[in-house]
């Protein structure tokens, strides 16, 4: 079970899934907080990976509280969770009033020579409430023409996908207001824009993947490591999920979850690794850039854990 403390005590819960789900199975009844034996009251919403539990009054102080998501939560082709899906964390004496910020912004402001099939991607500095990371909060505009596009959310990463490749040679604004809000509830202080021109084509140079911890045949990995992989250039960050990043230990999968920030993946198995034992990662061609082009390859690697957690 995973655990967490000191949480605030307006914290909204948010759980991502590693590939789109069937919102209709996103309910109360199966996305669920407990206090002991005692259902917390909340609301659940639903927004591209992401389910959301706004608890309807602040939580108690320094109170352990339960999450879990059930079997009955399912993908669109009906396939459920394998297992239930259940965490802890206790509350901490304080509500959180830290407002959220864009820390990078892909392309970069005043950047040139954009791709034509290039997303945009934000990444915030703290865990947003996706339900206000939308069309009407995130834009793009080619001067006072909205362009239409799909926004999604993952991790701390919000993307703006165009619908179509955009104008050559055209200087475009990306604008997020203060509509988004992090799972405390507070806002952006500031609406954040940036602004972009695009080159003359698209781009189809595949990401390859740079560096990865522990790296390929590393011996005596501590227990409770982490798996994390750096890319050659930002991901969509919609792609890097438990679908793409696996870790198995020989035929058998390692349960965990997967955060992408910058341009590293990182894999946290839910408990321990087994000592003295090779696992096995794999990223696959499902992991994508921002303009949408692959790995060429699944990126495989491999480590031995050594006998001991690292403190």
């Amino acid at each position: 079970m995973l655990f967490r403390s000191d949480v605030a005590m307006n914290q909204k819960i948010a759980a991502s899934f590693s590939r789109a789900m069937d919102a209709s199975t996103i309910t109360a009844s199966t996305f669920t907080l407990m206090l002991g034996t005692t259902p917390v009251p909340g609301f659940v919403s639903y927004s591209g990976t992401t389910a959301t539990f706004a608890p309807t009054s602040n939580l108690a102080p320094n109170t352990a509280y339960t999450v879990m998501i059930t079997t009955g939560a399912k993908d669109p082709e009906g396939n459920a969770l394998a297992n239930n899906y259940v965490w802890s964390f206790t509350s901490g004496s304080a509500v959180v009033v830290t407002p959220p910020q864009v820390s990078s912004i892909d392309p970069a402001n005043a950047s040139t020579g954009v791709g034509l099939n290039q997303k945009i991607a934000a990444v915030f500095t703290k865990t947003m409430d996706a339900t206000t990371i939308t069309a009407s909060t995130f834009t793009l505009m080619q001067g006072t023409t909205s362009v239409s596009g799909f926004v999604s959310y993952s991790g701390t990463t919000a993307i703006f996908a165009p619908s179509s490749n955009l104008a050559p040679n055209v200087v475009y604004t990306v604008t997020i207001t203060t509509g988004a809000k992090d799972l405390t509830g507070n806002a952006l202080e500031n609406n954040y824009v940036s602004s972009f021109t695009t080159g003359s084509a698209p781009i189809v140079t595949p990401p390859k993947i740079s560096s990865t911890d522990p790296v390929n045949a590393a011996t005596g990995v501590a227990l409770n490591q982490k798996i994390a992989a750096t890319f050659t250039k930002t991901m969509d960050a919609s792609t890097i999920t438990t679908a793409s990043f696996t870790l198995m230990q020989g035929t058998t999968f390692v349960s965990g979850t997967v955060n992408y920030v910058g341009t590293t993946a990182t894999y946290t198995p839910t408990s321990n690794l087994l000592a003295n034992t090779t696992y096995t990662a794999t990223i696959t061609t499902g992991a994508k850039d921002l303009t949408g082009n692959a790995l060429l390859n699944n990126y495989v690697w491999n480590f031995t854990t050594g006998s001991a957690a690292i403190v």
